[in-house]
């Protein structure tokens, strides 16, 4: 690739990145992520060709601070970590720490923050919709959850392994070290995926992995080609 066409690509690519970072729409700032790890690959480019982008080189951590309760947040970490080149912890019953470069570990952040609250919301809506018709409520919430979960983990699964997305070994050494070294260091990892839903969730489940799926595949990735 001649050094012009590259410099364009770059360039361009620091603009996807920079839009993620500032766009003040959760939504797009997730679209805008996933484009810059298409144009990445599609151009044969890793992160460390990018230069002059602030911290990129840097392993770092970003705290999400989310409600207590909500056990769903650790699945949901674990998904997002394993498709943003990232590893993830939490401390406490209300923080969540994504660890990774600085770009990675913030898009997976903003990432989470936004399918969590979304999740929450989507899950509440259903609740009092099975409420309003009469039906019995027992486990709805947890079924729905449980749903989209499943739904973003497929498409992002399938979208990493079509992108060839692969956490840094530097990374993973790092993570694993800082646990060495650190002995009130308490890792929590979990797909979170395991938990039964009997036949009266069915349908909230089904309708949960419905929404995951949607939100991912977004109309608003396409319309950034």
């Amino acid at each position: 690739m001649c050094e012009y066409k590259k410099e364009k690509i770059l360039d361009k690519i620091k603009k996807v990145f920079e839009l993620s970072k500032n766009n003040p729409s959760e939504k797009e700032a997730k679209a805008a992520a996933l484009k810059a790890q298409q144009l990445m690959v599609e151009y044969h480019l890793s992160i460390e060709d990018i230069e002059n982008i602030e911290d990129t080189n840097d392993i770092t951590e970003i705290h999400v601070h989310v409600k207590t309760g909500n056990k769903w947040k650790s699945a949901l970490a674990w998904v997002i970590s394993n498709n943003f080149r990232c590893k993830y912890f939490y401390s406490g019953k209300s923080l969540i720490v994504f660890y990774g470069y600085r770009t990675d570990a913030e898009i997976a952040a903003e990432t989470f923050k936004f399918l969590f609250d979304f999740g929450n919301k989507k899950a509440t809506n259903y609740y009092n919709f099975i409420k309003r018709q009469g039906k019995n409520t027992k486990g709805i919430r947890n079924a729905f959850l449980i749903g989209y979960l499943e739904g973003i983990k497929e498409v992002l699964e399938k979208q990493s392994t079509a992108l060839m997305v692969i956490t840094p070994k530097e990374v993973i050494n790092n993570f694993e070290l800082m646990i060495q070294e650190n002995d009130n260091f308490s890792r929590k990892t979990s797909s979170g995926l395991k938990v039964r839903v009997d036949s009266t969730g069915e349908n909230a489940n089904k309708e949960g992995k419905r929404t995951g799926k949607a939100i991912i595949q977004s109309r608003s990735l396409e319309c950034m080609a």
